[in-house]
């Protein structure tokens, strides 16, 4: 039982200590096996001590909508996917958030590259992060910005709105946080969360 118990905890020590092992996958090599809505923005497969997964985001683009006469929406999407040796995928969990009713200028988009896959609290389950923008404007104002992590199927956010930079000036409204969940969480997500939302809070329009 000792000899066993020390194997065990050896393994564990290793694997927290080795880094998780990622692979970016071109967006025209999603397996057909995923299912998914919208098209794919960015993948990127994934190893750590549970399993082999599957990150998928995608985005609908401006669509027409039934009702006000000009009115459009436009569907985001983040899925993981659990790979399975000789079985289909299971879904991990799935994210779904949109505008809609917009007869102004509407944005609804992943941040380029914001799937990022970490193991920050060294216990070998993979946290995977995204972020994205969403607005519908007719004025020079800044976006709401979404910052969101699973790890595993729990959930963390932080909301709010980004800064807007248009020609080169630094507008003065925006860039506050409304709700943290990461507050509450595990002390190693703190820093890492902040650190992505200062990168992605700043939208530049020339």
């Amino acid at each position: 039982m000792r000899i066993i118990l020390f194997i065990s905890c050896l393994f564990f020590s290793v694997w927290a200590n080795a880094q998780l092992k990622t692979q970016v996958v071109a967006k025209t090599s999603v397996p057909k096996s995923l299912r998914y809505q919208g098209k794919p923005v960015q993948a990127v497969q994934y190893q750590d001590q549970t399993g082999t997964y599957f990150a998928l985001t995608t985005q609908t683009g401006e669509q027409p909508q039934k009702g006000e006469e000009g009115a459009r929406q436009a569907h985001l999407y983040a899925y993981v996917y659990q790979l399975n040796d000789n079985a289909a995928p299971t879904l991990l969990w799935q994210l779904h958030d949109l505008v809609s009713d917009c007869i102004l200028d509407l944005e609804a988009e992943f941040v380029p590259s914001s799937i990022t896959v970490t193991d920050l609290d060294k216990n070998g389950k993979a946290e995977v992060w995204v972020g994205y923008r969403l607005s519908c404007r007719g004025d020079i104002s800044p976006s709401d910005l979404k910052l969101i992590m699973h790890e595993g199927t729990t959930k963390y956010a932080m909301r709010g709105v980004g800064k807007l930079k248009v020609n080169n000036v630094l507008q003065t409204d925006g860039g506050e946080i409304s709700s943290n969940d990461f507050i509450k969480g595990p002390t190693a997500f703190k820093p890492y969360a902040r650190q992505l939302w200062n990168k992605y809070a700043l939208e530049v329009i020339k």
